[in-house]
This record gives structure tokens, C-alpha cells and sequence, in this order.
């Protein structure tokens, strides 16, 4: 499947009449591909836990915080934060306590049984990357996390400053719909 996925792409017009230049064309499928290869990877390897709870987690990992810092460094809303915090909790990885500062509201942190589910989670993710990365040169692992970090920092930026809203697209993009409904 993953050939025939790849292929799709490589014979999928691309109309370069826009003044793109050549590498943001190709690299605009290229992540299609990856978030789908991701989604189907994640999917098959049976990690010991959610890739949402896992980021969570790892928030959790640097400091307790509140579900507002959460909601905050995580890009979701309060009532997603709420959700995980309540699913993670139940599993025993993650405890509440008052939170000193403001007594009104409750501070989250990670428990032992967190912190080793974290470490398992980590260890399991990098050995699939280092399998996956093992016969790249250690300049390229290099170059590659540093783009890859670049670019998830202006990913959040232009998120933060809300440029993935559909009104700053114009009514070109307000008038199209997916045609199956998304």
C-alpha cells in the first residue's frame, strides 16, 4: 500500500503557475504523504499509549501545570484538555493537587507510573526513528531535526497568530467545500 501511496503522488499534477517555487511544490505533498504515513504508522505499532496523551505527558514531564497552561502550550481547547487530562488520570499517569498559586483552580502532574509509561513510549519511538534514520549520516539527522524543528516553530507561529482561519484566505477558499463534506 505504501508504494501505491507514494506512486499517487509522484504522477499527481502539479501546476506551478502560481510562482511557487520549485521546492515549496514539492514539499506540499511530500507532507500530505508524511501526516497520512504517520496517521498509518501510529495506527499499526501499538505504543503504550495515545499520541495525545503522550504530548500531554510530556508537558507534564517539564512541570505540573494547569489545564489552562496545557490547553495553551498544546494548541487545543480547554474542553480537549479536560478530556485527555481526565483519560490520563484515570490510567494513573497523571495525579491533580491545589494548585498553591491560586487555590480555586488544580495543578496537574505526572506520576511515577506517567513518568515510566513516558520513557517506554520514548524508547519505543526511538528505535523506530533510529531504525528508520540508521543509514542517513549523522549531518543529515542533524540538518533533518533541525528543519523539522524549524519548521513546527513557524507551523505554531502562524497558528498562534491565527493564520490558518478561513477568513484569512479570502472568499475564494470561503466558497469551496470539500466535496464530502469535511
Amino acid at each position: 500500500m505504501t508504494n501505491e501511496i507514494v506512486a499517487e503522488f509522484d504522477h499527481a499534477p502539479v501546476h506551478s503557475d502560481r510562482g511557487y517555487c520549485e521546492a515549496i511544490i514539492r514539499v506540499e505533498p511530500e507532507i500530505a504523504l508524511l501526516v497520512r504515513m504517520l496517521d498509518v504508522v501510529y495506527r499499526r505499532q501499538g505504543y503504550p499509549m495515545q499520541r495525545a496523551h503522550y504530548l500531554l505527558m510530556l508537558r507534564l514531564l517539564e512541570g505540573p501545570r494547569t489545564s489552562g497552561e496545557l490547553a495553551t502550550e498544546l494548541v487545543l481547547d480547554h474542553s480537549t484538555v479536560t478530556r485527555q487530562i481526565s483519560a490520563v488520570e484515570k490510567c494513573g499517569l497523571v495525579r491533580r493537587r491545589v494548585n498553591p498559586d491560586d487555590g480555586r483552580s488544580a495543578l496537574f502532574e505526572a506520576t511515577d507510573l506517567g513518568v515510566a509509561q513516558c520513557a517506554l513510549m520514548r524508547h519505543l519511538r526511538l528505535e523506530r526513528l533510529s531504525i528508520m534514520l540508521g543509514d542517513w549520516e549523522e549531518a543529515e539527522r542533524t540538518r533533518f531535526a533541525d528543519y523539522i524543528s524549524r519548521f513546527n516553530k513557524a507551523l505554531l507561529a502562524m497558528e498562534n497568530a491565527g493564520a490558518f482561519s478561513m477568513e484569512n484566505y479570502g472568499e475564494p477558499c470561503r466558497q469551496y467545500r470539500d466535496p464530502c463534506g469535511y
